[in-house]
């Protein structure tokens, strides 16, 4: 066998083929397993989301029930400063 059959013979001794040849041949994909499901993702979004949302609501009530004491002391402070300058 000369270098030039030897040549010829490599590309497809190696797989490579034509065209044609490589449409119509199966060849597993190493490394697939790799994929997630759709449906998998999706609950993984959704779940993401209620855990962003329910922070939220959880820190708009902490400021809340905040903001709610800081009035209520200013107004007994407001109520005690009106009874102090109505008494004189």
């Amino acid at each position: 066998m000369s270098a030039d059959q030897a040549a010829q013979q490599a590309p497809g001794a190696a797989g490579q083929g034509t065209a044609d040849d490589r449409s119509t041949t199966f060849r597993a994909v190493e490394g697939g397993n790799q994929m997630q499901s759709g449906e998998k993702l999706l609950v993984e979004a959704y779940a993401f989301i209620w855990i962003v949302v329910l922070v939220f609501v959880a820190s708009m009530f902490r400021r809340q029930r905040r903001l709610d004491r800081r009035v209520e002391t200013l107004e007994a402070a407001l109520q005690k400063a009106r009874a102090k300058s109505g008494g004189d």
